[in-house]
């Protein structure tokens, strides 16, 4: 995030456990972050939180899916679907066998207006196999992107 706030670009992140967010205070701005889990990405509760309530790229790594249920994944993936502007990418990093991993997501994204761009084995964008231990996953939303050239996009990052 800190590269992409150096770029220009307005790049947010959220947590719902404080001692994370306290780590990354230690030595970011705290404008850039909020205390919010996935569940809680609703256009009003951004809007209420003080950031936008769309985005050109939201970002999911860490594990994260991991630690949801089916009907979780799912619910994330519908909010994250509602969130992007048209042509917008959302990008998923996780363990490749585990609950949340790409055949969770294959099933949840079934259900919102993303399509699967690619899916790497990691975030070097090498090929990925059934057997790869990672994936990171791009879905687009439908759309034409209206990105500028300048750096002016809207990212959140969880």
């Amino acid at each position: 995030m800190n590269g992409l706030r150096a770029r220009g670009y307005a790049a947010f992140g959220i947590d719902p456990t404080p001692e994370v967010l306290g780590v990354a205070l230690d030595y970011f701005d705290s404008d850039w972050f909020r205390e919010l889990g996935v569940g809680g990405l609703a256009p009003e509760r951004l809007a209420g939180l003080g950031i936008p309530d769309t985005y050109d790229v939201i970002l999911i790594t860490g594990n994260v899916p991991a630690f949801f249920s089916g009907e979780a994944l799912r619910q994330a993936f519908a909010q994250v679907s509602a969130l992007l502007k048209p042509g917008g990418i959302f990008v998923v990093g996780t363990s490749s066998h585990s609950r949340g991993g790409p055949q969770d997501q294959d099933e949840a994204v079934g259900r919102t207006a993303l399509g699967l761009m690619h899916r790497f084995s990691d975030w070097h964008l090498g090929q990925y196999s059934r057997d790869s231990a990672w994936s990171v996953s791009v879905y687009a939303a439908l759309g034409e992107s209206s990105w500028p050239e300048t750096p002016d996009g809207i990212f959140i990052l969880t």
